[in-house]
């Protein structure tokens, strides 16, 4: 059952794209993100205007999912040159020269893409990416083979007649240390990125939630817990009168 939920826990947090990607969008990593993208387009002449709020969400999704696939980064930034060609082909079809823009935006996208990934394709990233993928796939395996023995033993209980008595202690212990494990890893993980001052403030922001998605999925447990004890004083009182 401990490691059940801990491992709910985890594939419902650090483990979740989808959960990394609603923080990510709300921090510095975002910003970051997008400093580096407008930097690689001015360098080519590109107006940083034309990067529009739906393009960097699209692009963080991207980045985001394929981390969590053990993948490199790998941002695909056509519809942001592709724009910049329709611009420039308006702007020049009063000359004369309509399809120019476009015709070379093929080839800014390819550079523009080149100089982005080479820059988040970092060694860290790469271990980051590496960790993920190596962490879900044993945290999966823990989720499936757990999750077999926690049925089996809740069969075992029901047809022993002393499911009360087993899972009121079974959820106290599960409450108690997969809140102090989950306790400690929000309380190291800002420590531990101290010496990353740009994302020191993201990895804080991160364990927050983290540690709050954990008192969610506890907290119904709990609740069970405690109704099982209360079931149990009561039943052994209505016993004790017959």
């Amino acid at each position: 059952m401990v490691f059940f939920v801990l491992s709910m826990i985890l594939n419902a947090t650090l483990l979740n794209p989808k959960f990394i990607l609603r923080e990510v969008q709300d921090s510095v990593v975002e910003t970051t993100i997008t400093d580096q993208v407008n930097g690689a387009l001015q360098r080519y002449g590109v107006p940083t205007s034309l990067l529009t709020d739906k393009d960097t969400d699209h692009l963080l999704t991207q980045a985001v999912n394929q981390v969590y696939a053990g993948k490199s980064i790998h941002l695909d930034l056509s519809r942001v040159t592709q724009r910049a060609g329709a611009t420039a082909d308006s702007e020049l079809a009063q000359y004369g020269l309509a399809g120019v823009g476009s015709a070379v935006s093929a080839d800014l996208s390819q550079n523009v893409n080149n100089v982005v990934n080479s820059q988040l394709n970092t060694p860290v990233v790469a271990r980051l990416a590496n960790g993920i993928h190596l962490t879900k796939l044993v945290t999966n395996a823990i989720f499936m083979v757990t999750g077999i023995g926690l049925l089996i033993l809740i069969v075992l209980v029901i047809l022993g007649r002393h499911f009360a008595q087993s899972f009121s202690w079974i959820g106290i212990w599960t409450v108690v240390i997969d809140g102090l494990v989950c306790g400690a890893i929000g309380k190291l993980a800002p420590q531990l990125a101290a010496d990353q001052p740009d994302y020191a403030a993201f990895v804080a922001q991160l364990s927050a939630a983290f540690i709050h998605t954990a008192v969610v999925i506890l907290g119904p447990i709990l609740v069970v817990t405690i109704v099982l004890f209360i079931w149990r004083i009561f039943a052994g009182r209505l016993l004790s009168h017959r």
